[in-house]
């Protein structure tokens, strides 16, 4: 086995390490080096300010 290569977990024929699904059988890769999807760290964190924002808002906004 080369080193960029490893067996997929659900069909078992040779894949590439870095991709996303197998081309094969379409299962998800679970050897992915590349990580978490572009973006996706400063979306969950835009999320969460806005959740956050969104909170202290109605909690001002509410009558006591």
């Amino acid at each position: 086995m080369s080193d960029n290569q490893v067996n997929c977990l659900y069909c078992g024929k040779k894949i590439d390490h870095d991709i996303a699904n197998c081309p094969h059988c379409g299962a998800v890769s679970h050897f992915q080096d590349r990580g978490y999807r572009a973006g996706a760290r400063l979306r969950f964190i835009l999320f969460c300010l806005g959740v956050a924002i969104f909170s202290i808002f109605f909690a001002l906004w509410l009558p006591r």
